[in-house]
């Protein structure tokens, strides 16, 4: 059904599969294996002068921190000589960046990738990956600046909006896992980033995150391990400090930590501008400067050891080599722009629709007032975030975000975005339901729109960009105020919200359903409609707890020193937040039971298997999560999100058998070393806070290597 974008024929010893997936019919890329990759690069090597060396170590195309037109963020040149194309790297990991505006209406503005979390789908997640890399390797584009797959720390982090990982390490592991072979299936390398602890935008350039080991090794670093396990082929390291050393100089975390314990065997690059010396032997292979830039000059590389120079080198073309860009690469930039006003979309809208209707999170529904059904005469529109428009950052301010994509690299202007107010009409017309509109934030206006209603309503959002923290956790515009007036004035209150991460909502009381969007992309009006009209029942769950005040939050630190004195205790783990709704939590328009968990041996350690049936009248889609209870001597705050399923549509009284595999790393704590517990108990439920059932297990205490 999508216009794909056919990979050329790979580099001897790779293959070409069919997508698992019937909504792609078209040939996929299997990388070779590094072992098969490696030697191919060592010979290319061993064939290159210094000089070509030197500049496979350095990017370009910026002047004075502008880029080149018609050149990709970040480029390596090619070494035609030897056939090795330029590497071509592009913004970001939710979508082709709209840099230029003749770029604008060619790609698809995805839902965001926190939105994406949302889901709690691996397989929709493989087919939106998928997607996305037909996109960048239809621009010409071999390598993608993704996933981002920070775990949140702070609430107010103005890019949690990119954030695959939510607030918790296992969703984001299984997510990272499908989007790099999703991704890399299309012959595109993925570049997981930000390596690593950059939680906050505050200072980012110079604030030195201190993480102890346990929390670092289960919280911050499982995402990396997961996409590192599926093959991601770079890294980006990050902007700040770490332990009093800055990210692309860090030996410990690059060297010790990313390419020895965890086994990385691809090239780590800088974040732009992110070099503070030449630290090839800390670990840095390449330098991305915006502008000029000695550090990673011939002047500078060759005062380091050859062996080093050679070693980073190799790394890059290994990846180049195992993805098979050596013979796919389309362009070498300047002359790419055909392939920069290229329309590579083809159908793609209707994966990023189906994409946003997962990701639709339904909090509450009091009464049943979701779905409308056929008592509903008419509905109300109200708030000026009901008609949003996109925002083009070539307009005025680089990181400013708008409703549907968050600012910054990470941004892409859709051309023409359904606003909620659109899809609701839409679906509306379609069921003869009147529309009364009021597209403002007139308190007055929305209280006389409300009262001839049966249904109103409000629409609000906030979104959020790379560079700066947001400043609250407080819808814009004085969306508190005028949810709560129209809730004076109305029959029935929904709200619906697109966000950027937490919010704070002291109306929930007042109101009768919420439903929200981390950031849903250019079909984010026709998912709304989709889920409030009944046409998709809501599955999404949340990937962040949304605390009951801002206080229930950890701040972004002015300090020069970001101490994460915390530990783990983050999200639904600190025992001491409250939350308005739990990390996991997302309704349907049904109710579901779980048998008692039962656990038994299998092939991958431990399997706990239990029952869901729908128990209500509607058919709908339950999300089991499993939390595991590991013994004292772990020093957990709280059970650990282990696994989850999302289940098949159920029908009334239908039931399905949900098993979570628990293998050795899923029953193992950090100390000094992945331990495996001797016990633990394996909790069962809907959310971080609904636990509906529980199990132990026991196991042989081992020293996982």
């Amino acid at each position: 059904l999508c216009k794909v974008y056919q990979a050329p024929v790979p580099t001897p010893g790779g293959s070409m599969r069919l997508s698992a997936s019937a909504l792609f019919a078209a040939a996929a890329y299997t990388p070779l294996s590094w072992d098969e990759a490696y030697p191919q690069a060592a010979k290319l090597v061993a064939q290159m002068t210094m000089e070509e060396k030197y500049s496979m170590m350095s990017g370009i195309g910026w002047t004075n921190g502008v880029l080149d037109k018609w050149w990709f963020v970040g480029n390596l040149p090619a070494v035609e000589r030897l056939g090795i194309p330029s590497v071509n790297m592009q913004d970001a990991a939710g979508g082709f960046r709209t840099y230029w505006d003749e770029i604008i209406g060619t790609v698809t503005c995805w839902p965001s990738l926190l939105s994406m979390a949302a889901t709690w789908d691996v397989n929709t997640m493989h087919e939106f990956s998928v997607a996305l890399g037909q996109e960048f390797a239809g621009k010409g584009a071999n390598t993608i600046l993704g996933p981002s797959i920070n775990v949140h720390r702070v609430a107010r982090n103005g890019r949690n909006f990119e954030y695959l990982s939510g607030e918790d390490p296992f969703l984001g592991g299984k997510l990272a896992e499908q989007y790099v072979a999703g991704v890399q299936s299309q012959g595109v390398m993925t570049v997981m980033k930000h390596f690593v602890f950059n939680n906050q935008e505050t200072n980012r350039g110079s604030e030195d995150s201190v993480v102890e080991d346990q929390t670092a090794w289960e919280l911050y670093y499982p995402p990396f391990q997961a996409a590192v396990d599926a093959g991601v082929s770079g890294t980006m390291c990050s902007y700040n400090q770490e332990d009093g050393d800055y990210s692309c100089s860090n030996n410990r975390r690059l060297n010790e930590d990313l390419k020895g314990k965890m086994g990385f065997r691809g090239f780590v690059q800088s974040d732009w501008g992110a070099t503070h010396a030449t630290s090839v032997t800390s670990g840095l292979d390449m330098d991305m400067p915006m502008v000029n830039d000695p550090l990673f000059q011939p002047a500078a590389l060759s005062k380091v050891p050859k062996k080093a120079i050679d070693e980073a080198v190799t790394r890059t073309l290994a990846a180049m080599v195992r993805m098979g860009v050596m013979n796919s690469t389309k362009c070498t930039p300047p002359a790419c722009n055909d392939y920069f006003v290229k329309d590579v979309r083809g159908n793609h809208a209707a994966v990023a629709l189906q994409a946003a209707k997962e990701g639709v999170v339904l909090l509450q529904n009091e009464g049943g007032v979701l779905p409308i059904g056929a008592g509903v005469g008419s509905i109300a529109v109200i708030g000026s975030a009901a008609a949003a428009k996109a925002y083009d950052p070539a307009d005025g301010v680089w990181d400013q975000g708008d409703y549907y994509s968050g600012g910054g690299s990470g941004h892409v202007t859709a051309s023409d975005p359904v606003s909620p107010l659109a899809g609701l009409k839409a679906r509306a017309k379609t069921a003869g339901v009147k529309v009364v509109e009021s597209a403002t934030d007139d308190i007055d206006a929305a209280q006389e729109a409300a009262a001839q209603a049966d249904i109103a309503i409000v629409v609000a959002g906030t979104t959020s960009g790379e560079s700066q923290d947001r400043l609250n956790l407080v819808l814009d515009n004085n969306a508190d105020q005028l949810i709560a007036g129209v809730a004076t004035a109305a029959k029935k209150t929904v709200v619906l919200t697109m966000i950027p991460g937490a919010v704070v909502m002291p109306w929930r009381a007042r109101v009768d359903a919420i439903a929200t969007l981390f950031l849903g992309g250019q079909e984010t009006g026709t998912a709304f409609a989709s889920v409030l009209f009944g046409d998709h029942g809501p599955t999404g769950r949340l990937p962040v707890m949304l605390p009951e005040t801002e206080a229930d939050t950890i701040d972004p630190s002015s300090d020069a020193q970001v101490m994460y004195s915390e530990g783990m205790k983050t999200s639904y783990r600190n025992p001491k937040f409250k939350a308005a709704f739990p990390f996991g939590h997302g309704l349907a328009y049904t109710n579901f039971s779980f048998s008692a968990p039962a656990a038994a041996s299998c092939a991958k350690g431990v399997c706990v298997t239990t029952t869901i049936t729908n128990t209500g009248a509607a058919p709908g889609v339950a999300v089991p999560q499993a939390y595991v209870e590991f013994p004292k001597e772990a020093n957990h705050p709280a059970p650990l999100l282990k696994g989850f399923k999302k289940t098949k549509v159920l029908q009334p009284g239908a039931s399905e058998k949900v098993t979570f595999e628990l293998g050795d790393r899923e029953l193992s704590y950090w100390d000094k070393d992945w331990v495996k517990a001797g016990s633990a108990v394996v909790h069962v439920g809907a959310s971080s806070k609904d636990f509906r059932g529980k199990v132990t297990v026991t196991t042989a205490e081992v020293v996982v290597v």
